[in-house]
């Protein structure tokens, strides 16, 4: 049988030297070999080689330093709007001339002039509304004047009224009333007394001429003169004493009640007079006080409308640089309209947006370097002072717009412009992994250990990454090696 391998000489040579294994050379002449002996021999497997270590990399435990990088624009932190605000006229407003210029402005400078429909008529309405209110005004002073005289009157008056009726009724009480009984009952006892006497006088006649001599016609005159009399007399007696029984129940307790009772109503009068009048001192000074108030108001009014005149010249508040916005002379104006944007050359902010990166190394009060990729030469550095805290939606992430105030620059700096503002942060002491080597899939991050010759996929929590290096949370330990991206 024809060796594989050659002569004995070759096989020493082979056996002295080591010539790497070509597999499919051995294969071609393991199946030729297989020809030529027994169908019944198993040929022989070759073992695959050990696959060759991946590129790794080992964690380390260092200083992290994270750049940010981010555009605003140039502007003016102290900016003043120039409005045109009227304070009371409703009517039309329009352009009459503008008279600036874009560019630098003085304070007090005439920006435009404005002119309002009927204005001059509604101003003078005020001034005579004024004047009549202020003649109300003293009208009703002096008739408060008098009516407050007349009020002391009425008042004086009552109170006396009061007095004289409290002074008859105890007169009455203490004597009055005790008098009139009694010559009531006097009164009547003179009438019983006086129809006795007539009876005992015509008895007496009856019985003098009885016994006399004269003649009869004498005596009829004399006797029928007393029975006559005592006829009156009795009919008087009759009354007197009808009289004096009304008097006693009647009249006399009316007389008692009247004086009660106008005492009563006096009194009544005098706490009603009282009681208006405090009435209408309360009526008369809130009259007084809308009266005031009316004055006021139209004063109001007249001042504001004067004002109003005033604001018909749009002037500058400020010194700096004006941009114009008043409209072409004959268009309207609306109140609250923009006439003028005025700002401050010297204070200069940068206004723009972070992103949630920016954020490991911004916050306010942090100090920031600034250049203007338009102007290299313009260096200067700022002060961060507003981030807003919510961010707003910007593609896959957030932004959060920033302030930040310049504090320091070379040359006037044109506003408007791009500027960049640059800041640093050194993390000291934290685990770190080349950046190559993480993988993110579904918001899961990850990294590929290489642990006795084989991958093992680990998760991991990462921070803050330069580009070359991530920083580590939690997952990994230093001397860890992982597995290159491109290993």
């Amino acid at each position: 049988m024809t060796c594989l391998f050659g002569s004995t000489s070759e096989r020493g040579l082979m056996k002295n030297h080591f010539f790497p294994l070509d597999f499919a050379a051995f294969a071609l002449a393991i199946s030729v070999w297989s020809g030529s002996v027994s169908a019944q021999t198993p040929p022989v497997t070759p073992t695959p080689p050990a696959p060759s270590a991946p590129k790794t990399s080992a964690v380390e435990k260092g200083a992290l330093t994270i750049v940010t990088d981010r555009s605003g624009r140039i502007a003016s932190s102290k900016k003043t709007l120039v409005r045109f605000e009227p304070e009371a006229f409703t009517g039309a407003v329009t352009v009459q001339k503008v008279v600036a210029l874009p560019g630098p402005v003085k304070a007090g400078a005439v920006i435009a002039v404005l002119s309002g429909k009927d204005f001059d008529k509604t101003l003078a309405d005020l001034r005579t509304q004024v004047a009549e209110s202020v003649e109300r005004l003293a009208s009703q002073v002096e008739e408060q004047a008098v009516a407050r005289v007349a009020d002391a009157t009425a008042l004086e008056r009552a109170e006396r009224g009061v007095f004289l009726a409290d002074q008859k009724l105890k007169l009455s009480r203490d004597y009055y009333f005790a008098r009139d009984l009694d010559m009531a009952s006097l009164r009547m006892k003179a009438q019983t007394d006086g129809l006795k006497d007539q009876g005992d006088e015509l008895t007496q006649l009856e019985r003098m001429y009885s016994d006399t001599t004269l003649e009869s016609e004498t005596k009829d005159i004399v006797i029928g003169r007393a029975r006559r009399a005592m006829e009156r007399g009795q009919t008087m007696f009759k009354y007197s004493t009808k009289d004096y029984e009304l008097f006693l129940a009647i009249e006399h307790p009316n007389d008692v009640r009247e004086l009660e009772d106008n005492m009563k109503y006096t009194q009544q009068s005098l706490e009603h007079l009282r009681i208006r009048q405090r009435l209408q001192a309360i009526t008369a000074k809130l009259t007084m006080a809308a009266a005031e108030r009316t004055l006021e108001d139209a004063r109001l009014r007249l001042s504001r409308m004067e004002n109003d005149a005033k604001a018909m010249t749009i002037k500058a508040p400020v010194d700096g640089l004006m941009s114009i916005s008043v409209p072409d002379a004959g268009e309207s104006v609306n109140a609250r309209s923009l006439m003028a944007t005025i700002v401050d050359p010297s204070v200069l902010e940068i206004t723009g947006n972070l992103d949630i990166n920016s954020l490991r190394v911004l916050e306010i009060g942090a100090k920031v370097d600034v250049w203007l990729p338009s102007r290299p030469e313009f260096l200067g550095t700022a002060t961060v002072d507003e981030i807003t805290p919510i961010g707003t939606p910007d593609g896959e992430g957030a932004s959060y717009p920033y302030v930040a105030n310049v504090r320091t620059s070379n040359g006037m700096w044109p506003l408007g412009v791009e500027a960049h503002i640059v800041a640093r942060k050194i993390i000291p002491d934290c685990i770190l992994v080349d950046s190559k080597a993480v993988k993110v899939e579904n918001g899961k991050w990850t990294v590929n250990l290489w642990i006795d010759g084989q991958k093992v996929e680990r998760e991991i929590r990462i921070g803050a990454s330069d580009g070359k290096k991530t920083q580590v949370i939690s997952g990994l330990a230093v001397g860890d090696q992982v597995v290159m991206s491109d290993g």
